[in-house]
């Protein structure tokens, strides 16, 4: 049997975790509840009960010209009938996590039962600063160093500070060129900007202050009160007040930070110094490519009449930006969440907790899957297969250092008598061809109905709608593409690096997922 990291594989599991499938929820439906429909059942009725044939007081109304009065009347209750018909259904739509559509409704839900959605993620990339000379003394450069640049065309502010072993950013601390040296290649840099804001303590109980900056970055948030760093804590520890805070979020990602009542968590005292750090950004846009900037910063040499140059310059790529949590994401979170309830016991307990597990400063896992081995002495190992996110559509795989700290947070929540091994799970990358029919009068919207083809091939491809072991299957594309009305048929052909899980289907095993890789869309006309 072959091994990997004391892990078996080839061999097919006793079982594997699958998402559950919800029943689909519509929204309240609003046919026949308008002006017009509420108008006619009620002349309808009227009709019916008072016209010539009426059977409560015939002969009793017969006046149903448009232009009178009683008609106006009618009209009126019609449109007053329409607004509140409309109103009951979107509010009745918005308090079910399937149906709501309000932003700030979605989070409100979230909160309600201790969901947090995730935060934006600032891009992290390495970069490496060099001297023209070599010093006799250390170098040192305030943190953080900001940069603004340009990413198609919009603005970019990126901020380097000095990196960990980990490459991990140190706050506070000089980036440092050592005597002797002309560089240092432990620069960590952030998109994004960073705030300072200081307050005065009102000394109430549990308040809570807004942050004035938007949105802001997840895990970013710094508290000092009279110079004291306090710790940030998702719930107050209620056996003694310490020192601490908790931040909450709205719907566009504005913190607020919160704090205790002398019984759980630290009242500041009245008139205290409160000063709040915090990041500002995060996204895609972020991700920017090796060598994408090369920049230079004056810097004080001690002893010199002048000031030296320093160029700054990114050797790997901007990675793990993310934009934070949409609806669609907390509407497909929360379910999963609820049922974990912050623990793994099953399969799927694990790979919802790894599903919604990131990293500040890592990325943050996109698909996983959790295998229990086929054969007996192996009942209380799980085998979790991930792969980082990677921009909204791709996946790769995951960095040591995430799986570090996926692993740490695992070991806090699951069974005691479980052995989890986290292994990368496996991309099989498909170029998808796609062969178009048309009638030769949509020539002329070639482009439009192309983009369109495009838009719903991604939207198939979508991450939320992949897991391991899925098999991709032509007609499912086609399914997908009927919406195209213009078309009269598709032929699609998909393309491995293995010939023979190529064509019009492409096979899995347990711990790999397809994605598409290269998509061409051609015409033909008849």
């Amino acid at each position: 049997m072959p091994y990997d990291n004391n892990c078996p594989i080839g061999i097919a599991p006793y079982d594997q975790s699958e998402r559950i499938r919800n029943p689909k929820i519509f929204n309240l439906n609003y046919t026949a509840q308008d002006f017009w429909s509420m108008k006619t059942k009620l002349v309808e009725f009227i009709r019916e009960r008072f016209g010539s044939e009426g059977t409560i007081l015939p002969n009793t109304f017969n006046d149903f010209v448009e232009s009178d009065i009683a008609i106006m009347l009618i009209e009126n209750w019609a449109f007053l009938a329409d607004i509140l018909s409309f109103k009951m259904d979107q509010i009745a739509n918005e308090i079910f996590i399937d149906t709501v559509a309000e932003a700030e409704n979605a989070f409100r839900l979230a909160k309600l039962v201790g969901f947090e959605p995730l935060p934006p993620i600032a891009a992290k990339s390495l970069w490496s600063g060099h001297l023209n000379n070599v010093f006799s003394q250390d170098i040192h450069l305030s943190t953080p160093i900001p940069f603004s640049l340009a990413a198609d065309g919009e603005p970019l502010e990126i901020e380097l500070f000095q990196a960990d072993s980990s490459g991990n950013p140190i706050f506070d601390q000089d980036i440092i060129v050592s005597a002797g040296s002309d560089h240092n290649s432990s620069i960590v840099g952030l998109e994004g900007h960073t705030y300072e804001e200081v307050m005065t303590s009102t000394g109430e109980v549990s308040q809570t202050r807004v942050l004035g900056d938007y949105p802001v970055i997840y895990d970013s948030v710094r508290v000092a009160v009279d110079g004291i760093q306090w710790t940030r804590v998702d719930y107050f520890t209620d056996s003694q007040p310490r020192r601490e805070f908790r931040v909450e979020f709205d719907s566009d990602y504005r913190a607020y930070v919160v704090f205790g009542n002398n019984r759980a968590g630290l009242m500041p005292p009245r008139g205290s110094r409160i000063t709040v750090t915090y990041r500002v950004g995060g996204g895609t846009r972020g991700n920017i490519v090796t060598d994408f900037a090369q920049v230079q910063r004056q810097v004080y040499v001690p002893g010199l009449d002048y000031s030296v140059p320093i160029t700054f310059r990114n050797f790997s790529p901007g990675k793990y930006g993310y934009d934070g949590d949409t609806i669609e994401d907390i509407r497909a979170k929360l379910p999963a969440y609820l049922r974990v309830q912050n623990r793994a016991v099953s399969g799927l307990d694990y790979k919802t907790l790894a599903d919604q597990f990131a990293s500040p400063y890592n990325g943050k896992i996109g698909r996983s899957t959790a295998v229990l081995r086929n054969h007996g002495c192996a009942g209380n190992i799980i085998d979790l297969y991930v792969l980082a996110q990677v921009d909204v559509m791709d996946l790769e795989k995951t960095s040591s250092e995430l799986k570090v700290e996926l692993a740490n947070e695992i070991n806090a929540k699951k069974m005691l008598t479980d052995f989890v091994c986290i292994r990368d799970g496996m991309i099989i990358y498909a170029d998808v061809g796609i062969e178009v029919m048309l009638d030769k009068s949509y020539r002329k919207f070639e482009e439009e109905i192309k983009q369109n083809i495009l838009n719903r091939t991604n939207a198939f491809f979508s991450l939320h709608r992949w897991e391991y072991g899925k098999t991709l299957k032509d007609i499912d594309l086609v399914k997908e593409l009927s919406q195209v009305r213009q078309v009269d048929s598709y032929t699609i052909e998909f393309t491995t690096d293995d010939e023979d899980n190529s064509g019009s289907t492409v096979t899995t095993k347990y711990y790999e997922i397809v994605r598409p890789d290269n998509i061409n869309i051609s015409f033909s006309y008849t």
